[in-house]
């Protein structure tokens, strides 16, 4: 992974992170937010938990990731479970596998917050498996959480935008999507993925309303 595409994927997730944090500070109310305002995120963690477990057998059998990673060739010849497996399994190495898990905490827990668990997933899934679908085309081979990650953490941005937040965070909002877009010019998956999450916010309708 180059500089330039890193500094991409610190942007679209972990500046959406920040915004979101902002907006669940200033103790806004979402009309889908977890019940009984309970802090602990229960979805995301067995998400991760899900996530976490083929990702670390895979270092002590191999044959896991080239069993469940997106493979175009392999898809048409029917493994049609490549298009949702890849999201359970990691191609970046240990490395990439505690970068993805980690960011899968913050932005899901901040997710699930602003929401619920339900729409977490949706959220997760879907943009996950649209960009895989995309993926056949642009990245044939790979694997990793990652774009589902982008997916939640684009639409806390969308969201972010939506709610009189301070200025500063505002453009971090902008910048997380602005570097969506370049991402989704350079195609790369993580760009698919992350449009899906911002079309879904507006389209689930998650607009904030300020407290009474």
């Amino acid at each position: 992974m180059n500089s330039f595409l890193s500094t991409l994927y610190v942007l679209g997730l972990f500046f959406a992170f920040a915004t979101g944090s902002m907006l669940l500070r200033n103790q806004v109310s979402f009309p889908q937010a977890m019940t009984k305002k309970s802090k602990f995120p229960q979805t995301t963690f067995l998400l991760l938990l899900a996530i976490s477990i083929p990702s670390a057998l895979q270092f002590s059998f191999p044959t896991i990731l080239s069993t469940f990673q997106r493979d175009y060739e392999r898809f048409l010849h029917g493994d049609w479970w490549r298009l949702i497996s890849p999201l359970f399994v990691q191609d970046g190495g240990v490395t990439g596998m505690i970068f993805n898990l980690f960011s899968l905490a913050l932005v899901g827990s901040i997710a699930e917050r602003i929401w619920n668990g339900r729409s977490m997933l949706i959220t997760f899934f879907t943009g996950g498996i649209i960009a895989e679908l995309v993926g056949f085309a642009w990245q044939p081979i790979g694997a990793g959480n990652s774009v589902g990650n982008f997916s939640l953490a684009a639409s806390i941005a969308v969201v972010s935008l939506m709610h009189n937040l301070p200025k500063p965070m505002k453009i971090l909002a902008i910048l997380a999507l602005g570097a969506d877009f370049v991402l989704l010019g350079l195609r790369d998956i993580h760009g698919a993925a992350a449009m899906i999450g911002a079309i879904l916010a507006l389209f689930l309708g998650r607009v904030p309303h300020s407290e009474e």
